[in-house]
Parts: structure tokens; C-alpha cells; sequence
């Protein structure tokens, strides 16, 4: 941000939007990003389990298309829990040095949001669902 902020003019004021997701720890299902006036709620209903709402709506194959020409696919299930705001700090401080720090990372905090919504979020199309962006969005601001 303050590199493209150093820019000035229209990018002065730019701010990167991110998912908290250690916010959403222990609620995870009711997280702001599954919602009909963000990025979507879980699957929809019609056995494809394409999102039907939000950013990346689908209705009627009009809406949103992924790089095969079909819909979101999410799978909510959270197998796996987020890492808190807690457990975080816990990470950082047991971990100074990136090269431990990256590793112990890289599994629970950065992977339990890719399993737990599913569809291309657990699967190498994962750049094509929204939240990946805010996603890793969070994890660069985190590595920071």
C-alpha cells in the first residue's frame, strides 16, 4: 500500500482491501465474506453447488464464469478451523525467523480458509473465486 500510495495523485489514498480471517475464528460459517452483498454465500442449490449471489453470482449462466466457462464452486466445510488473533501472535513470536516462521504458516493459517470454502478455493484454480484475493491479501499483511 504505502508503495503505491508513494505514487500520488489517484494513488494517494489507495488501500488494499484484506479478509481478517483470524477475526472469524471459532465462527467461521458466519464470517462477513459469505453474504449475499459480498462475495457470496455458500453453494447454491442447484447440485453444482455454484454460488448464486454476491460478487460472483451465476444465475442463470449470465453472471460470473470461471477460466472453464462455469460457475464458482464452493464447498463450505470447516474441516479445519481458522488460527485466531491469538494463536497468530503465539505463531509470530515462536517464530522470528522467516525461514521457520514461513513453513508453520504456509499449513494451518494460510491453508484452513482454501479448505474450508472448497470448490477452486482447494484446488489450483483457487486465484478464480474473489476471496482468494483478500485472502492473500490478509496473508501479505501478515507476513508484514
Amino acid at each position: 500500500e504505502n508503495m503505491l500510495r508513494s505514487l500520488g495523485g489517484e494513488y494517494s489514498c489507495i488501500t488494499v482491501p484484506y479478509w481478517d480471517w483470524e477475526k472469524d475464528a471459532g465462527r467461521e460459517s458466519q464470517s462477513v465474506v459469505f453474504s449475499s452483498t459480498t462475495f457470496g454465500t455458500s453453494a447454491g442449490t442447484d447440485g453444482n453447488n455454484c454460488v448464486n449471489d454476491g460478487v460472483a453470482d451465476f444465475r442463470g449462466g449470465n453472471g460470473w464464469r470461471d477460466s472453464r466457462n462455469g460457475c464458482l464452486r464452493r464447498e463450505l466445510g470447516f474441516r479445519w478451523g481458522f488460527t485466531g488473533q491469538a494463536g497468530m501472535v503465539s505463531m509470530i513470536q515462536d517464530f522470528p525467523a522467516f525461514e521457520n516462521f514461513r513453513p508453520t504458516f504456509e499449513t494451518a493459517p494460510h491453508g484452513a480458509p482454501h479448505v474450508a470454502v472448497g470448490g477452486q478455493m482447494a484446488s489450483y484454480y483457487s486465484p478464480e473465486d474473489p476471496l482468494f484475493m483478500v485472502h492473500h491479501a490478509n496473508v501479505d499483511r501478515l507476513y508484514a
